[in-house]
């Protein structure tokens, strides 16, 4: 089970209901928050995770069907960071029943930022070279990106780091 922390403006455009108290999340990394940001190449949805301030990102055509298509996302994020496929898989299962909730960290949301902007500037650099932006990607360099939260360590290190811990390997 997953909390999945929603800004205002993304819950707005779920139109969905959410959980003043949520429970806590059961998954290894935690909770995930997520907002809309416009990017050269189209909006995106995009979730970051509030421990290892990892991040994956969808069109915000794929609205619909946000949740499954977000966990496919961070299974394959998980792979290509070179996670096991049993411990991808044991994290991706546990992302699911989702309950949405509305942000609780100023910090998470400072890194959003931080972040948003760093998918915009790969979308542009990617036009410019005359490439089509490709969401992963993206997702691979904001995993590599040092973020002040993490006191000098990559996303990619502190999600490995917690897996390990969690489930006995990564």
């Amino acid at each position: 089970m997953m909390t999945l922390r929603c800004t205002r403006r993304l819950l707005d455009l779920l139109g969905c209901p959410f959980d003043e108290d949520p429970p806590a999340s059961t998954t290894a990394l935690g909770d995930w928050y997520a907002n809309v940001i416009p990017t050269a190449a189209g909006d995106l949805i995009f979730f970051v995770n509030e421990r290892s301030l990892l991040s994956v990102a969808l069109p915000a055509e794929a609205m619909d069907t946000m949740i499954p298509a977000f966990v496919t996302r961070v299974y394959n994020l998980l792979r290509n960071l070179r996670v096991s496929t049993d411990i991808a898989r044991r994290e991706r299962d546990e992302l699911l029943p989702v309950t949405y909730a509305t942000t609780a960290s100023r910090s998470v949301l400072g890194s959003m930022n931080d972040i948003a902007l760093g998918y915009q500037v790969e979308a542009v650099s990617a036009l410019e070279a005359g490439r089509t932006p490709r969401i992963s990607e993206a997702e691979l360099a904001m995993s590599r990106r040092l973020h002040s939260p993490l006191d000098r360590r990559l996303p990619v290190d502190v999600a490995r780091s917690i897996l390990a811990e969690h489930y006995g390997g990564v």
